[in-house]
């Protein structure tokens, strides 16, 4: 085995870029001595999500993952081309002592646990996570935002029904305190201008169209055979039609608001929300009905 210093360039949990010289047999040793230490303090479930993702960041920031076991050898060999992903499907067996490799999205979800849970320890407002299944709805902005991530994970502490936030409550927050992709900020912009300058031509321009004003009085009506109170009527379906426009226009306030202040990929996320009765899963189905009742109703004004 050589001795060689190996120069690499390593970013570590700080975002700080840092320069690392191990020779391949200080890395070796490393790696292997994750395989002993892993389960060293394990009491609680929680003990697992950190001990692990501690050892997958270390893995990650040293870039010990371009170290292929060998079984010819029992060892390690570096391979300069190799991704954690590769080190994940072909060594984490060996590392973990597991009878499957660890995936991808398992091991991201270990580090962030891990990230989140060091962070918000120098938080007095706010406790660290107990569980995994909490996280999952932010983990990769864990892992790549982690200042962000800790700002929605106070949003969900601090809406929390009982002592520790929920997946969903989490899931809740990022909706509300996280990143609002570029890609969909700017498919939200172009609507909102295009609603506002419908709005301002409305403002400006808008007249109700001219129709023809009725023909026959009131009383003229209630001679046919007396069966219709043309005023009650009339003012009935008067109302009724006023009615529905500012329900309409309610709806369409409702959405638009909630867009301008979290953008179009939340709404979408919000689909995804049980909230019973009140669930918005099918929106776009609800919106479909609206336009065939308008439908019927020019039918039946057509008929």
């Amino acid at each position: 085995m050589t001795t060689e210093l190996s120069k690499i360039e390593v970013v570590n949990d700080n975002s700080e870029i840092i320069l690392s010289y191990q020779t391949l047999e200080e890395k070796v040793q490393a790696l292997k001595s994750f395989k002993f230490k892993w389960k060293e303090g394990v009491i609680r479930e929680k003990d697992i999500y950190l001990q692990r993702g501690e050892i997958l960041r270390k893995i990650v920031n040293n870039k010990l993952y371009k170290l292929k076991y060998d079984e010819s050898i029992d060892s390690f060999r570096e391979v300069q081309d190799r991704k954690f992903e590769d080190f994940l499907k072909e060594d984490s067996k060996y590392l973990f002592n597991t009878d499957k490799p660890l995936h991808l999205s398992t091991a991201n979800n270990y580090q962030a646990f891990y990230l989140l849970y060091n962070k918000v320890l120098s938080h007095v407002s706010i406790h660290e996570p107990t569980y995994i299944n909490q996280i999952k709805p932010m983990t990769n902005l864990i892992l790549t935002d982690i200042d962000n991530a800790v700002e929605v994970w106070k949003g969900a502490y601090d809406s929390c029904k009982k002592d520790y936030p929920t997946h969903d409550e989490v899931y809740q927050a990022f909706i509300v305190h996280g990143p609002k992709p570029q890609a969909t900020q700017r498919a939200f912009n172009s609507v909102k201008r295009e609603y506002e300058q419908a709005v301002s031509d409305k403002e400006k321009t808008y007249e109700e169209p001219e129709v023809s004003k009725p023909t026959i009085s009131i009383s003229e009506l209630q001679k046919y055979d007396g069966s219709v109170n043309a005023g009650l009527t009339c003012k009935a379906i008067a109302s009724s039609y006023h009615q529905a426009k500012e329900s309409l226009s309610s709806f369409k306030f409702t959405l638009y608001n909630f867009i301008q202040e979290n953008g179009i990929e939340a709404l979408n996320e919000l689909k995804n929300v049980d909230v019973g009765v009140y669930s918005i899963n099918d929106l776009d189905i609800k919106v479909k009905g609206l336009e065939e009742e308008l439908i019927k109703i020019k039918l039946m004004l057509d008929s």
